[in-house]
């Protein structure tokens, strides 16, 4: 499969996501009126149909897609589901240390301990100074 249609594909899937939860939990029509779910579900039907037209004239002569350009994508999926388990502050640190290793290079050592100080550095500004709490996740890290 070529890298137009993983996209579109992909596209898709957050577009019918968007329309599902606009639909089925906010509400499209409530008292009359447009409900909070009414441009959620406008804008993922649209972005439906647009990744649909994609998918079917997209190039058929087009390279295929190489798999490590979907690491990115892949990464940032992982860290928002890490966030809602161990909390963001556990897997902000996590993330910077696998990333740090396995795209940069770097050894564990300086990984852990450049994240540490990252992370330290976000906390400190954010939930010590600002008094913005970070999501705890279900462990409560």
């Amino acid at each position: 499969m070529d890298a137009d249609r993983i996209i579109a594909l992909i596209c898709g899937l957050v577009g019918a996501f968007w329309a599902f939860t606009g639909w089925f939990e906010y509400g499209f029509w409530v008292n009359k009126g447009p409900g909070p779910g009414f441009l959620p579900v406008i804008f993922g039907t649209i972005t439906c149909i647009f990744c649909v037209v994609r998918i079917l004239r997209a190039d058929k002569n087009a390279e295929p897609v190489d798999v490590r350009a979907l690491l990115p994508i892949a990464a940032i999926v992982a860290f928002t589901v890490c966030i809602y388990i161990i909390g963001f502050l556990a897997s902000a640190f996590l993330f910077m240390v696998v990333w740090l290793v396995n795209q940069g290079r770097y050894s564990y050592k300086f990984s852990a301990i450049f994240a540490a100080i990252v992370v330290f550095c976000v906390w400190g500004i954010f939930e010590y100074w600002l008094q913005v709490p970070f999501p705890t996740g279900m462990i409560r890290l």
